[in-house]
């Protein structure tokens, strides 16, 4: 899936002044037709946009940019066009593609105009200018025509980004930050749900230039001679990339797949039993979640978290089960209960194995162990079996299956984290797992569907009625099941108890006092605790610092969420919101506030943290660190 520009814009902004190179690369590799279908190039140059909005970035420099990689991308996929796919056989295939005769309609019927309209078709933007050459455009009228469909492009997507930004700042005061988080993300849905659309139709294509490249670098005499000298293996290598059996390419990319994914999951495996640090930053996530748990997203998460539960999962593939199965597609049937029960019973006797406790934050009281989540496992192998089914049977689209199921097991894994139901590894290595069974689900079926001929359509009679009957029923149960879906709250977590103190030097001359080094979220070193207070409570504190002019940040909850999305697309974020927290002894602080603004472009913090240390007046000790998070 193609990332969304909220996961690109921390990145572009990390790498300073070659964030333009990038950027540019992210065009000119959009423009070529081969990795356009991968590379979202016009959200990564939105997204510089964007940081041009927020005076990261200089207009004029980052339009020239992407401007000069539009126009290499074209020239190379021109090149490639002209210099290669003329000379080497299987040239009817690629011109007799879907994708690529629209893009050879929309040349015809534009002629030169069509390399300038065929920007802003995404990743069908590549093929324009291979349709110019494999036509015969003149090399100096198409590098014409390539100049004047650059600049127009690197204005557009540069000034949409700037304009994206700009029209944040001003709606996010107008309706509300949830209601522009909210429109952004429909939006970005939609832009993937596009791009999915436009690379899927691109894939046929790609597959076959690269076929056609592979046949003509096997036609050269060096490589001639190296396949007669090993006529078995050339054979089987070949067989491996047969794109027309079963036992062909898919196996080969399932395959693959499957070594890779199984690669993933060992070393989340060997970073449970080695003690990670990635351990350290599950307790020190699931703290900070539980400092941001509000009753609306809880009851948002427990609704989908009800969704992943075994209550619906069962009857919901036990449905589509007896579904396939009435349609006497067998085939699909036993991928279906490969998928699921693989899943199932893998991550079963896997938490029998690693015997992971739960974190005593979660919201609701479960008793079985954490380590894998079996949640993230059900959201892959069973709703992506159900998706890879309906789109076999052609009841979906393919983008549509894709995006559908894996938001879905997002949405799944994440309840379960925001609920601290599972530690963050335990849903990643949930959902691994849950992948590989899905992998292996999916080649049975497609080997199954190899061999056995197209099944006959159901006959009509009382026993077909019944049967689409009782999938009915089974539905309406997994929908009854989801809503009644209530476990008992987990209990409250006491704090340690109070200790009564005398003095301030006395408590932190203790010999349990723990370390005063704050740490970040994933574990590195941040500030030292510098400060000690001594106050009733925090409202006490933050009202007496508030009086000096300090401002106190928001109370965590749904605005802390909201506030972090919106000040990644916003130049004048809000400063009364907190982004990244700080922890000691594993919690992130009670309190936060920013300093008045002195220096421009600074922002000075103090965060405090209850300590168990009380004075016999009731007085509580808070020790805090003051600096800068510019």
């Amino acid at each position: 899936m193609f990332p969304s520009i909220d996961q690109i814009l921390p990145s572009l902004q990390s790498f300073g002044v070659f964030g333009y190179w990038l950027i540019g690369l992210a065009s000119a590799l959009e423009a070529f037709f081969l990795t356009g279908v991968i590379v979202p190039g016009t959200l990564i140059v939105d997204a510089g946009g964007l940081l041009v909005q927020q005076g990261l970035m200089d207009f004029l420099d980052l339009v020239w940019f992407v401007a000069l990689g539009s126009v290499l991308g074209s020239e190379l996929s021109y090149w490639t066009g002209r210099l290669a796919l003329q000379r080497i056989p299987g040239r009817s295939k690629i011109e007799s593609s879907a994708v690529f005769h629209r893009a050879r309609g929309l040349f015809e019927r534009r002629g030169g105009l069509a390399l300038v309209l065929g920007r802003f078709l995404g990743p069908v933007a590549g093929l324009v200018p291979l349709a110019a050459a494999m036509a015969g455009m003149d090399r100096r009228r198409f590098f014409l025509w390539n100049l004047a469909g650059s600049l127009p492009y690197a204005l557009a997507h540069v000034g949409l980004g700037y304009l994206m930004g700009d029209a944040a700042r001003v709606l996010g005061n107008t309706l509300g930050r949830a209601a522009l988080v909210a429109g952004l993300a429909l939006a970005v849905l939609a832009l993937l749900w596009l791009l999915l659309f436009a690379a899927l139709r691109l894939v046929p294509l790609a597959g076959t230039i690269l076929g056609v490249a592979a046949r003509a670098l096997a036609a050269q005499p060096p490589v001639a001679r190296v396949i007669a000298a090993h006529p078995r293996t050339a054979a089987w290598l070949a067989a491996r990339v047969n794109r027309h059996a079963f036992g062909g390419l898919p196996l080969t990319l399932l395959s693959a797949l499957f070594v890779y994914i199984g690669a993933v999951w060992l070393g989340t495996v060997v970073d449970f039993l080695s003690g990670d640090p990635i351990l350290q930053v599950d307790t020190r996530l699931a703290a900070w979640i539980h400092s941001l748990q509000a009753p609306l997203p809880v009851r948002v998460a427990t609704a989908f978290t009800a969704l992943g539960s075994a209550h619906v999962v069962a009857p919901l593939s036990l449905a589509m089960l007896a579904w396939l199965l009435l349609r006497r597609q067998i085939a699909l049937a036993v991928g279906v209960a490969i998928s699921v029960a693989g899943s199932a019973g893998a991550i079963a006797a896997l938490k029998l194995v690693f015997q992971r406790p739960r974190s005593p934050l979660g919201y609701y009281l479960e008793t079985s162990n954490s380590f894998p989540s079996g949640h993230a496992g059900s959201s892959i192998a069973a709703f992506g079996v159900i998706a890879y089914a309906l789109w076999r049977l052609g009841k979906l689209r393919a983008e549509t299956a894709l995006l559908g199921a894996g938001l879905l097991a997002l949405a799944i894994g994440g309840s379960r984290v925001y609920l601290i139901e599972h530690y963050l590894s335990d849903v990643l290595s949930g959902w691994l797992v849950g992948a590989l069974a899905l992998v292996m689900g999916i080649a049975v079926a497609e080997w199954l569907a190899d061999r056995w001929p197209s099944p006959a359509p159901p006959t009509p009679g009382w026993r077909l009625f019944a049967g689409y009957a009782a999938v009915a029923a089974l539905v309406v149960l997994a929908a009854f099941e989801g809503w009644r879906y209530a476990p008992p709250r987990s209990p409250a977590v006491l704090p340690p108890a109070d200790q009564q103190i005398t003095s301030l030097a006395g408590a932190l001359a203790q010999p349990d006092t723990p370390s005063l080094q704050t740490l970040s979220l994933l574990g590195t070193p941040v500030r030292t605790l510098t400060v000690a207070v001594l106050a009733r409570d925090s409202a006490t504190l933050s009202a007496a610092l508030t009086g000096q002019g300090w401002t106190a940040m928001a109370s965590q909850g749904p605005r802390a969420l909201i506030g972090a999305l919106n000040a990644a697309v916003e130049a004048d974020a809000d400063p009364s919101i907190g982004i990244a927290p700080h922890f000691w002894r594993g919690a992130p602080e009670v309190l936060t506030l920013a300093a008045p603004a002195t220096v421009a472009g600074t922002a000075v913090h103090a965060r405090f943290w209850p300590s168990h240390f009380v004075t016999a007046g009731g007085q509580r000790l808070f020790l805090g660190s003051v600096g800068s998070d510019a």
